[in-house]
């Protein structure tokens, strides 16, 4: 075992212990694991229900506690090692180490059994390193004995810990000890989450901006800091830190290998080698195992030398860990380490410099498994799954030196694969190997017109709960529901949308997400666009000079005193001009009047859709789609809990505004669309223009191919939505027939009749791939609102332009199963699976037919292996009772 660092330990013990024996006994080093044990656990405890501040100061903290842990388990490993090696020469005494360490551990006081399991693994290792001889026999029987029980007790307690950290099934006996919740509850007498955040209260005002809500503003290092939220949809980076470790990480290097996924290794210096002061580097056994991670594919960063809390540091112990550990890693490995984590994510200026001067990037995460304080590897797959599920991309965090993760990794790996996931590896800025590309992978693939911008960004607001006006109801839902398209359609990186709603959206965070945050030339530049949205209260005021000026009513704002407690329209022009971007885009759901707007002013198109897009897009432009003119009572009752304006707008979003079928939903296409749909089904009217300053620019936004495998879990509109949809298709109708009000949006009727001259289908420069998916996004959508003729007939175009695809096959066999014609649709999920083996979807579609085809046998084979693809399902439950009804029907 590693020799542990004391100076660490110190470093990441509660400041109580400060004062403690630097070498404390085994007893009190034991009680010592235990409390960290329990404090990490009441951290951990209803994670999910904190803010995103709070979420990463339990994080932090939590990982200084794991770290602790780690090194006083080795402490302890290697005082129990030593008196294990002494059994070959003589017995050992009863004051020894490890007979004080067990005489502890088999007591029923002061420690309950959900307690010893921070032993677990210790044990587990404790009784396989028993030497032979009469002496070490009792000792051999005794430790086996003691893991066994500790085994159980996980095994006792694994339901119960499950219900805690997460929803997947349980592998633990229906005989159980003491309820888990009613030892979490014991833990909550002894410590609260409070108390325990504010015992590292001097680690955690060291990290400046590192936190969430800092005072600091961002340092200009912080665009080379990477997480997850860059990668496009269905894109995952799987990473390990602390490592190696010379039992874990083998485990895991053998998950990868069995599931063919590459990771990133983030490992500690000290583990590796050991630097000596004439500069050479001697190797340590986990030399050989960082040796083994590269030859199979894997990538190697540093994580420093000691997994020391570097926002403490002085500069020149902060230069010893990163560039000692590099020094380690690069000579184990005989290559350049380019990629840093810091230890706990823990940055601060002093931490940010060190990084910008090496020419580094701060690599983070985005979806963390939280194994540091749980012990059960289905929960932490659930937690992981869950996360992902969420955020559809991301780099997911593990730790490589404890069991229950490398026991979580495969149930990790299977559900994600089986859910279309693709693993890679990314230095921040591009794919290392393979990219993400390729036949039948569930991903949303970004569209050349991404290349339009450097960045995108987003404010999104909602008002429901007003102080001073009437409350709204469906406000905060459209924002939501905006901020989600944006993520998941057109890509916004999420950390990049800014989403305030109710009491966060007051006068001071709105102006202050306008103008200082977009208007920071070190986060928003030139070639950036910004989508900006507001759902609530609008007004407008009567100037004494005849004109009258709108305003948008943030949540604190005064009915009595708009000019100083609402923002008008001026203050958005004032913004507009601060904003570096070249292109916003403002959609207001709201009324106002007297907006400074001009019509629009594109550029004469070439005849060329692409030169016409690079044209416009090179251009400035302000845009502004307001949902109603002056003191209009904008809808606040549509489908699906949201207003008339914005499910239109989320309409045209998924595509309806694409009006020439192009792939692209331009700012005036949006206007187009969505202007005269709603005015022709509420009574109100929309506007739509450019704010004075515009000189002929459009805020485009690159329509992406959905990659849905259809089954019974598919979501549908209601009845309401897919009328309202029909009407807003009738609208459309009226639209194209009135070329008058696209005329107002381009520069001429003939500019006009040039961007809507042909459908997408009949473009003979798009490629059949390119023709297919978007066949297979109108089937999609046409099957949401139950139009299944229609859909069966977009998928049957999509699979005979792409006979290859997988998607097309599987929803067009289920769309002819939902149809009734189950014989019909088996040839086409069986070609599904051919195509596509792993796609779980198709399985149960399959099996679904097989079944109603009178195959039993073939239907309860096929359920099977959509089981085992994805053994959570919602549909798991209704898969197991039909195969269980066929296995007994055919006794």
């Amino acid at each position: 075992m590693r020799i542990a660092c004391a100076a660490a330990l110190l470093l990441a013990l509660p400041l109580s212990a400060l004062a403690a024996d630097p070498a404390p006994s085994t007893d009190a080093l034991a009680k010592e694991i235990v409390a960290r044990y329990r404090q990490a656990l009441v951290l951990a405890a209803d994670y999910d229900s904190l803010d995103a501040a709070a979420k990463e100061r339990v994080s932090i903290v939590g990982r200084i506690l794991f770290t602790a842990n780690n090194e006083a388990l080795e402490e302890l490993h290697n005082r129990l090692d030593a008196d294990l090696a002494a059994l070959t020469k003589a017995p050992l005494a009863d004051s020894s180490a490890l007979a004080t360490f067990l005489k502890l551990l088999e007591a029923n006081d002061p420690w309950r059994d959900a307690d010893k399991l921070a032993f677990r693994d210790l044990v587990r290792s404790l009784a396989t390193a028993v030497p032979s001889g009469k002496a070490a026999e009792p000792w051999r029987k005794r430790l086996a004995d003691d893991a066994a029980a500790l085994q159980q007790i996980h095994e006792l307690y694994e339901k119960e810990m499950a219900a805690l950290f997460g929803k997947l099934g349980s592998r633990g006996l229906t005989v159980r000890r003491e309820k888990w919740d009613d030892y979490l509850k014991f833990l909550r007498t002894l410590y609260t989450r409070e108390k325990i955040l504010d015992t590292f209260r001097d680690e955690l005002s060291a990290l400046d901006a590192g936190l969430r809500g800092g005072k600091r503003a961002p340092r200009k290092v912080d665009p080379l800091l990477i997480d997850g939220g860059k990668l496009p949809p269905m894109s995952l980076v799987i990473s390990f830190d602390d490592g190696p470790h010379p039992v874990h990480t083998k485990t895991v290097l053998d998950t990868l290998a069995a599931k063919g996924v590459k990771g990133m290794f983030f490992e500690l210096g000290k583990n590796v080698g050991e630097l000596k002061s004439d500069g050479t580097v001697k190797e340590l056994k986990g030399a050989e195992l960082t040796q083994r991670l590269l030859k199979e594919g894997h990538v190697l960063a540093n994580h420093t030398v000691n997994h020391k809390f570097l926002p403490k540091l002085s500069e020149e112990r902060l230069d010893h860990e990163i560039d000692d550990s590099r020094t380690i890693l690069e000579a184990a490995s005989k290559q350049k380490v380019a990629l840093f984590r810091p230890p706990y994510g823990a940055r601060s200026e002093a931490v940010d410099l060190a990084i910008e001067n090496r020419k580094l990037m701060a690599y983070l995460w985005n979806v963390d498994s939280l194994d540091w304080a749980d012990p059960v590897p289905s929960s932490i797959a659930d937690r992981v799954v869950q996360q992902v599920e969420a955020l559809k991309r991301g780099v997911i965090l593990m730790h490589d030196v404890h069991p229950q993760s490398a026991e979580a990794l495969p149930l990790v790996l299977d559900a994600l694969l089986a859910k279309g996931y693709k693993f890679y590896l990314w230095n921040g800025s591009e794919f290392i190997g393979d990219k993400p590309a390729g036949r039948g992978e569930a991903e949303v693939t970004p569209r050349a017109g991404a290349s339009f911008y450097r960045k995108s960004h987003a404010v999104v607001v909602g008002i429901n709960d007003y102080k001073s006006w009437p409350k709204l109801s469906y406000a905060v839902n459209d924002a939501k529901a905006v901020r989600e398209v944006l993520v998941s359609k057109f890509l916004f990186p999420p950390e990049n949308v800014t989403l305030l709603l109710d009491h966060e959206a007051t006068r001071e965070r709105i102006l202050t997400a306008l103008g200082d945050t977009m208007g920071d030339g070190a986060r928003v530049q030139r070639d950036d666009r910004l989508f900006v949205f507001f759902a609530g209260h609008g007004t407008t005021r009567q100037l004494p000079n005849g004109k009258s000026l709108g305003y948008i009513v943030p949540v604190d704002a005064d009915a009595k005193n708009l000019q100083g407690t609402a923002i008008s329209m001026s203050n958005f022009e004032d913004i507009s001009d601060e904003v570096p971007a070249k292109h916003i885009f403002f959609a207001m759901d709201a009324c106002y009047s007297g907006l400074a707007l001009t019509r629009g002013a594109a550029p004469a198109q070439s005849g060329d859709v692409g030169r016409y897009l690079a044209e416009v897009t090179r251009r400035t432009t302000r845009e502004v789609l307001t949902a109603g003119g002056a003191d209009e009572q904008v809808s606040d009752r549509g489908p699906n809990g949201h207003s008339i304006f914005t499910w239109t707008l989320l309409q045209g979003l998924e595509g309806r505004a694409d009006l020439n079928g192009d792939g692209y939903v331009t700012g005036s296409e949006l206007g187009a669309y969505v202007a005269p749909a709603v005015s022709q089904i509420s009574h109100q009217t929309p506007a739509f223009g450019s704010l004075v300053g515009s000189d002929g620019g459009e805020f485009v936004l690159e329509l992406n191919h959905q990659a849905e495998f259809l089954t019974d879990e598919s979501h549908q509109l209601e009845e309401e939505a897919i009328s309202l949809n029909s009407e807003l298709d009738r609208v459309r109708q009226l639209v194209a027939e009135k070329k008058k009000l696209m005329s107002e949006l381009e520069k001429s009727q003939k500019e006009l009749a040039s961007l809507q001259a042909a459908p997408a289908a009949a473009d003979p420069a798009l490629a059949k791939k390119e023709q297919a998916k978007r066949e297979n996004d109108r089937g999609t959508t046409l099957y949401r609102e139950r139009k299944y003729a229609e859909a069966l007939a977009a998928f049957q175009s999509a699979a005979q332009l792409a006979p290859d695809d997988p998607q097309s096959a599987n929803n067009v066999g289920f769309l002819l199963f939902k149809m009734g014609k189950s014989a019909e649709s088996v040839p086409w999920l069986e070609k599904t699976v051919k195509l596509d083996p792993a796609r779980a979807p198709a399985y149960v579609n399959l099996g679904d037919a097989y079944d109603k085809s009178g195959r039993t046998a073939d239907a309860a084979r096929v359920y099977r292996k959509y089981l085992e693809l994805m053994p959570n399902s919602p549909l798991k439950d209704r898969v197991k009772a039909r195969i269980g009804q066929l296995e007994t029907a055919s006794k």
